[in-house]
């Protein structure tokens, strides 16, 4: 299950690939078209929805792995807490959740544009840091199997950009 699974190359296509059964949530509708897009063009079902990871459409203990890439940052830290308690909902006992949390070191401090989805979707102004060992809280049900900081720097539009990141990967409790 991948939460924030929209925009034109889905990462749920890769775990496709291998042949898993995969679903998604995505709550801005044009990244869900561009992932709709996709699986038209590639003929895949991925099985991604319009929805919110505050509120997961799916039972209780449905996954074996949740995947959160580059998309939680985007809420509020009261609403990252909500997700996680979600996400946690909705895995298996045993399964495994991967989360990355944007670092108080990245240096990207803009306010969103008024156009963009989070700023009318998610009632937030800006992307939500975290200190090193602060989102660590959000595991209370968890055993962290992996911790990492990263800095990527990536090209962007006629530039460059820097991202740092904090990345777990952890094993539900029970």
């Amino acid at each position: 299950m991948d939460c924030g699974a929209g925009r034109s190359d889905p990462p749920l296509s890769l775990f496709n690939q291998f042949g898993y059964k995969t679903y998604g949530v995505e709550i801005a509708e044009e990244a869900l078209t561009e992932a709709q897009s996709f699986c038209r063009k590639h003929q895949l079902s991925l099985n991604i929805f319009l929805g919110d990871m505050r509120q997961l459409p799916f039972a209780g203990e449905t996954f074996s792995f949740a995947y959160c890439f580059n998309a939680i940052f985007f809420m509020t830290k009261p609403d990252i807490e909500i997700s996680m308690k979600e996400i946690e909902r909705v895995l298996r006992h045993g399964g495994l959740c991967y989360v990355n949390f944007l670092s108080v070191d990245d240096p990207d401090n803009r306010t969103f544009c008024e156009t963009a989805p989070a700023k009318h979707l998610l009632k937030n102004e800006r992307f939500a840091k975290h200190e090193d060992d602060e989102a660590e809280s959000y595991f209370g049900n968890f055993e962290i199997l992996r911790k990492e900081k990263k800095m990527v720097e990536k090209v962007h539009g006629n530039g460059r950009m820097r991202q740092v990141t904090i990345e777990y990967i952890a094993k539900k409790k029970r």
